[in-house]
Parts: C-alpha cells; sequence; structure tokens
C-alpha cells in the first residue's frame, strides 16, 4: 500500500518518497528523528568536560598506584550511594500502609 504524504513547504502530494519531487524538503518523520538524535549526539560530544569529570578522567587513566586508588574509592563510594538509594526506595515502596 503506498503512503500519500502532503509536504509542508510547497503543499505537493507525494507518494512512498522521503523527500518532496518538488522542493526536496524532508518528509519522512523516521528520517527527522534520526537526524534530531545524530545532532544530539554531537553535541554532548562536543560538550567540554566539569572538572570534576575531568578529574575523574585524570585519575583513571594514570600510571600511578594512588590515583588508581583514588579512582576506585570515588567509583565505589559512587556504586554504595546508588545502592543505598535504590535500597531506600524499594523500602518505600514495600513499607504497608
Amino acid at each position: 500500500m503506498s503512503k500519500r504524504i502532503k509536504c509542508p513547504a510547497c503543499q505537493t502530494w507525494n507518494e512512498d518518497r522521503d523527500y518532496c519531487s518538488n522542493c526536496n524538503e524532508l518528509l519522512s518523520h523516521e528520517l527527522q528523528m534520526e537526524q534530531s538524535r545524530e545532532k544530539l549526539r554531537q553535541e554532548e560530544q562536543q560538550r567540554p568536560l566539569t572538572q570534576f569529570s575531568n578529574y575523574l578522567k585524570r585519575l583513571k587513566e594514570s600510571d600511578a598506584p594512588i590515583d588508581k586508588l583514588k579512582f576506585s574509592v570515588l567509583n565505589s563510594a559512587w556504586w554504595v550511594f546508588l545502592i543505598a538509594i535504590t535500597a531506600l526506595i524499594a523500602m518505600v515502596a514495600l513499607a504497608p500502609g
């Protein structure tokens, strides 16, 4: 079954096309979503890291044993925090009444 789409720019009807045959406007919703996702991905990669993120990255990539220990402690503390919050939410959700 063919799909007919009216171009929002030039009002031309197009059949089974991703782009308008008259003005080359993008018509496919799937392609529009993919392009916006790709744009967000590129913006995320270009955004500068915070000071703390830079510090963690430097610790993780360091060859010094003390830096690796610092990274492990910070990473472990983060996981303990997440587990504690998850346990707290589970207790509240499962509490009677």
